[in-house]
C-alpha cells in the first residue's frame, strides 16, 4: 500500500462526525431532488388546461368527454390510468402529465 493509500484511509478513519453529518444531509437533499413528482396530487388545473389546449386539445377537443371514458370508479383510480397512457401519448413530463391530470379530473 503506497503512503497516499494509507493517508487517505486514515483521513477517512478520523472523519469528524461533523463531516459525516454534512456528507450525509447532502445524499439526503440529492436524493428528494430526484423525486418523481406525484400523481395528480401535485398537479395544477389551471397550468393543466393549458398544458391540455396545447397539446391535446386539437385531437382531443372535448377533455370532459374523454374523462368521461377513463377507467375507474374514482379521481384515484382515473388518475392511475391516466398516468400509465399519458408517459406514451405525448405526456412525458412529469409535472406537465400531473397538470394534465389535475385539470381533467376537475371537469
Amino acid at each position: 500500500m503506497s503512503a497516499s493509500t494509507a493517508s487517505v484511509i486514515a483521513a477517512r478513519e478520523t472523519a469528524s462526525p461533523l463531516k459525516s453529518a454534512f456528507i450525509a444531509a447532502g445524499v439526503f437533499a440529492l436524493a428528494l431532488s430526484a423525486t418523481p413528482v406525484a400523481a395528480s396530487g401535485d398537479g395544477d388545473a389551471e397550468r393543466g388546461e393549458t398544458a391540455y389546449e396545447a397539446n391535446c386539445a386539437s385531437c382531443h377537443a372535448n377533455a370532459a368527454r374523454i374523462l368521461m371514458r377513463v377507467e375507474g370508479e374514482d379521481d384515484e383510480a382515473r388518475t392511475e390510468t391516466l398516468q400509465a397512457f399519458l408517459p406514451d401519448h405525448y405526456a412525458e413530463d412529469d409535472q406537465e402529465r400531473a397538470d394534465i391530470i389535475a385539470y381533467m379530473l376537475s371537469l
